[in-house]
Parts: structure tokens; C-alpha cells; sequence
């Protein structure tokens, strides 16, 4: 037999406080508890009487007020209960340097201790703030499922063609609402592209499926998840339940609405109502809002706050890391594979943007996987690509955050024509082309709007060079435009 691997240092099994004030019967409570034995100094005689029910625990009565270190003063660490800072500070000197030194006492006293003491547990504005976040959580549940109990026929709608994030919150909704008692179909008003998002909801085994034509009359409720009723330019659904992390349309209204802009992803709303009311999440579901999450922050890269971060720790250890791999290690189609290397020889570079028109495309994944990618490039802080899909000009925005808001860039530029939006780092338009417009009609509406206080010669010129790419009779190179300043 070898060596034995060298242990690490173990955790201590006894803990020492020192002082005298109220906060030392409940943490010796706490320690106990866990088997943990506690020394306890203190100058209030009466303490040891108090603490006489605890096993375990041995109490020492110090007189002079903390003036001197015991002479059988244990090793760290060690919980100060002193009633003042002056005490706290005069304790703390004779102790031994260790940086395992607590304080006990109230938030307010914490706010004025002097550097150097740890607190026990979080403050209580803290622990308010966590109570209060389940309350909320907790009530928006409660409706929801009240909700479903009062419905015969429950639908969750994903707009068009749905992403990763719209299919896990859709599940997680369809989870609570099974709680309930309902069963929820789930359906999209597109088609599903992108190869992964169909090996997922192959893999969900739910029945996602397109929604059917009058397929909504029998609805009694309809949830839209990851959008909102406005996305859909027409016959908008009359929805009862909105879920969604986009900025809020002005034309939004429901029964439930519950909007999250400074959230990365629907799938942490959904995340948080589950958790919230500790309702059990299966590993397909927690397989879903994962990927659905990790999708849309980036691996909690872009977009992601404390609410996503706290998700994605639930979420990770319930979740089919095998399947996650497979969707990961996805091959590209070579039909996308084709499109990608198109867009990138056919890109236009002004300062900071590339910007891509591929003309006619059959889906908008085409777009966002090149503006994902290009956005890598060097000195390029936001990309936008556009093409024409079933008789409507999409334009995907992508940026870094930083140096550009391209959600509110869309907005600006597309809300009066269509649907547009988004957050800093990722932005969408949808703008409807009249009949008879084709892809040379579409160049115009994207560099004239997106480009408004761009000189007219200058827009001519970029116009010009892009319908150049669409028509195929540009350069077999990539030229780089350059206008000057246009004051944008």
C-alpha cells in the first residue's frame, strides 16, 4: 500500500465567544445543534445558568471587564458579543492574529465595528430581502396555479420559430401548472430551425408542437413565455399569463403579468417560482430551463445577474449533463455552414460594426449564428445581420455590452415599422415588406433607418454596395466601407 494522500486542514469542531450580550443564547443554539462544542467567556454571571441546558458547553466567568486574554483561551475562532465597539475593539487586541474573528450583534452596531470582524450570517436586511423575494414568488405561484385549476383546456405559446430559453419556461410553466392538476400544451407559431433546438424538444418527449390553425379556440388560458403578445404583428393572443425577460411592450397587458428585464433569461423566472415553492424539478424539465438560461447569458457571460447565477446553481446538479454535451457538439448543417462563410466574405466593415444582408434566407438562425460569431472579431463592438424571411426583413443586433445598448439601436431604428427591442448586448427587429418588395427594397429600409442622421450621398453609397452583395456581383473580397464621421 502507498503513502496516504495528505489530509488538508479540518474544520473545527469547538468554537469560543466572548462577551455577555443577547446574541449568545440563540448562536450557542446554533453551534450545539450541530454537535459543535462552544467555549463562552463572559463577565454576566447569570449567562452560565442561562446556557446550563446546552450539552456541551462550558462556560467561564471573566471579571475586569475583558482586560486581559485567559490563560486557557482555546484556538480560533472566535465570536465577540461585546456591547460596544471599544470592548469589541480592546478583545479583539488581545486575541491571537487570526482573521477568524465574528461579531455578534445587531446589523446596525455592524455598520460601525472597525475593519476586522466577519459576521455569523447574513444581515437581517438581507435575510428580508431573501424572505420577501419567496413572498413574491410564492404569491405569483399561487395564481398561476389558481389559475390552471379554474381552466379546462390550459396553452403556452412560444413566439415563431423558439429558442432554447422559450422552450425550458415553457416546460418549467407546464411543470408548475401539472402541480396544479392541468396539463398544459405547449406550442410555437413558427417553425423550429435550428437543428439543436429540435434534437431538445425531441429530447423533452411533451408533444411541442406548431400550433394548429383555430387550434387556440378551445383555450380557455394562454401563456405567452420569453415574449410578449406584441411580438405577433397579427392576430396578436389574447393572453392571460405574460412571462418574459425582454424590455415591456407599451401595448402589454394581463391578468399575470410578470416581466424581468434585468433577468438573462425567462428560464430563471421560471427557475425561481419552482425553487420559491419547493416544487420538485425533474431532470428533463431542469435539463430545459438550464439550456434555456446557459442559451440566452452565455454560459452567464451576457446579460446575466445574482437571479440567473442563483438559478443556474439549482439548476446544474438536476440537469442531463450527457444531453448537454450532445446538444454542445451539435454538428452545423452544412446548409447553415455555407451561409456562415457567405456572410463573411460578403461583410461590410464601418468603424466599430460589421453588417451583413444575406437577401433571402429560410430562417433568422441563419443571422444569428453569423452575428454571434463575427461579434469575436477584433475591434468590432457590435454586428447586425439581416435577410428577408417569409415576406418580412429580420434584422438580428449583437454587441458587447460595453460600447453599444444595441437593444435600445433597434428600437430607435425599427419600433415605428415593426416589432424591435432587446437588451445591450442582443436585439431583434421584425419589420413586415409590403407586397412587391423584394430583397433590394429591404437593403434600403435596413441602411436608411439604421443610419438616420447619415448623410443621404453616404447612405446611397452604402446602399449601393450592399445590393451589390445580395444581387452576387460584388467583389470576391470583403471591402472595408468607409464614409468618415456620420455623427450617430
Amino acid at each position: 500500500m502507498g503513502p496516504s494522500a495528505p489530509i488538508g486542514p479540518v474544520a473545527p469542531r469547538q468554537v469560543t465567544i466572548i462577551g455577555h450580550h443577547s446574541q449568545i443564547v440563540p448562536t450557542v443554539g446554533f453551534f450545539v445543534g450541530g454537535s459543535i462544542q462552544v467555549r463562552v467567556y463572559t463577565s454576566k454571571a447569570d449567562l452560565e445558568h442561562q446556557l446550563a441546558p446546552y450539552p456541551g458547553v462550558h462556560v467561564t466567568v471573566v471579571p475586569g471587564g475583558y482586560q486581559q486574554r485567559p490563560a486557557d483561551l482555546p484556538e480560533p475562532p472566535y465570536f465577540i458579543a461585546a456591547e460596544t465597539e471599544e470592548e469589541s475593539l480592546r478583545i479583539k487586541g488581545w486575541l491571537p492574529p487570526t482573521v477568524a474573528i465574528f461579531w455578534l450583534g445587531s446589523e446596525q452596531r455592524r455598520r460601525s465595528l472597525a475593519k476586522g470582524f466577519l459576521s455569523l450570517m447574513p444581515s437581517p436586511a438581507a435575510n428580508r430581502r431573501q424572505v420577501l423575494r419567496r413572498f413574491a414568488a410564492l404569491k405569483r405561484v399561487d395564481t398561476l396555479m389558481d389559475l390552471a385549476r379554474a381552466a379546462r383546456q390550459p396553452f403556452i405559446l412560444m413566439y415563431s420559430d423558439p429558442d432554447p430559453d422559450a422552450i425550458g419556461a415553457a416546460l418549467g410553466l407546464a411543470s408548475i401548472w401539472r402541480h396544479a392538476g392541468a396539463t398544459a400544451q405547449i406550442r410555437y407559431t413558427g417553425e423550429v430551425q435550428r437543428y439543436q433546438n429540435k434534437l431538445l424538444i425531441n429530447y423533452l418527449k411533451y408533444g411541442i408542437e406548431r400550433l394548429k390553425e383555430d387550434e387556440l379556440e378551445s383555450a380557455d388560458l394562454i401563456a405567452v413565455v420569453d415574449a410578449q403578445p406584441g411580438f405577433w404583428r397579427d392576430r396578436p393572443p389574447n393572453a392571460q399569463v405574460v412571462i418574459d425577460h425582454h424590455p415591456r411592450r407599451e401595448d402589454t397587458t394581463a391578468a399575470f403579468l410578470d416581466l424581468r428585464e434585468g433577468y438573462g433569461s425567462t428560464s430563471s423566472i421560471l427557475t425561481e417560482y419552482l425553487v420559491e415553492a419547493d416544487l420538485a424539478i425533474s431532470r428533463p424539465v431542469a435539463t430545459a430551463l438550464l439550456y434555456g438560461l446557459t442559451s440566452d447569458t452565455d454560459d452567464l457571460n451576457r446579460n446575466a445577474g445574482p437571479a440567473d447565477i442563483r438559478a443556474f446553481d439549482v439548476l446544474h446538479p438536476l440537469a442531463d449533463h450527457h444531453f448537454l454535451a450532445r446538444l454542445d457538439k451539435s454538428q452545423v448543417p452544412m446548409s447553415v455552414l455555407d451561409y456562415i462563410a457567405w456572410g463573411i466574405s460578403h461583410r461590410v466593415v464601418f468603424r466599430d460594426l460589421i453588417l451583413i444582408h444575406f437577401g433571402e434566407v429560410p430562417t433568422p438562425d441563419i443571422m444569428v449564428q453569423v452575428a454571434d460569431l463575427v461579434l469575436l472579431t477584433h475591434g468590432i463592438n457590435w454586428a447586425v445581420c439581416a435577410g428577408v424571411v417569409d415576406g418580412k426583413l429580420v434584422v438580428i443586433f449583437r454587441g458587447d455590452g460595453h460600447h453599444q445598448n444595441v437593444g435600445k439601436r433597434a428600437s430607435l431604428a425599427f419600433a415605428k415599422l415593426g416589432s424591435a427591442g432587446g437588451h445591450r448586448t442582443m436585439g431583434r427587429a421584425e419589420i413586415p415588406l409590403r407586397k412587391g418588395e423584394e430583397s433590394d427594397d429591404s437593403v434600403a429600409i435596413l441602411v436608411n433607418n439604421l443610419f438616420k442622421r447619415m448623410s443621404p450621398a453616404r447612405r446611397a453609397k452604402f446602399i449601393k454596395l450592399l445590393k451589390g452583395y445580395v444581387r452576387g456581383e460584388g467583389p470576391d473580397k470583403h471591402e472595408d466601407f468607409e464614409v468618415g464621421h456620420t455623427g450617430r
